[in-house]
């Protein structure tokens, strides 16, 4: 293993072990105000499930009892009825001028695991996260994300998944 800034395209293991005084004290004082931050990304959240809860074949981030999601990231599975894996739907949203994420590949897909015994088990353990991670993206969820920006990102992803029933 070697100390990189970056393993070449997740095509090797490798550490990364640095942050910066500078970054060390951003984190702080984001701790500082933690409490606000998460209410805000729960706000959004409940916008989004507001805007999204008649789509059928949509499901959002969960929050299993007894639990206090963070909404870091709000993500986005579609059905696979719909014929849109993630990148034709990131595409489709970025012609709209929406920023998206993928959602997260399986690390036991990624080329620096994919083929260890490891890795190898872990696929046929972990058959919903194969199943679902071509159909999820993550949605914009910037603190500063108003409820008309909110609302534009959600009727565009209504209208691109009603073209494609």
């Amino acid at each position: 293993m070697r100390l990189v800034d970056q393993a070449h395209l997740n095509r090797e293991v490798a550490f990364k072990y640095k942050m910066s005084a500078f970054q060390a004290a951003i984190g702080l004082a984001q701790l500082e105000r933690i409490e606000d931050l998460v209410a805000r990304k729960r706000e959004i959240f409940a916008w989004y499930r507001e805007e999204l809860s008649d789509v059928d074949g949509l499901r959002l981030n969960a929050e299993p009892e007894g639990t206090l999601n963070n909404y870091w990231m709000v993500t986005a599975i579609v059905a696979r009825r719909f014929g849109l894996e993630k990148r034709e739907l990131m595409e489709r949203l970025d012609e709209r001028n929406i920023d998206s994420r993928p959602f997260f590949h399986p690390l036991s897909s990624i080329p620096a695991y994919a083929d260890t015994e490891e890795a190898r088990n872990a696929r046929e353990r972990n058959v919903i996260s194969y199943e679902i991670s071509p159909y999820g993206i993550n949605l914009p969820s910037a603190l500063g994300l108003t409820r008309e920006q909110l609302a534009f990102v959600s009727d565009s992803l209504k209208g691109i998944l009603a073209g494609k029933c």
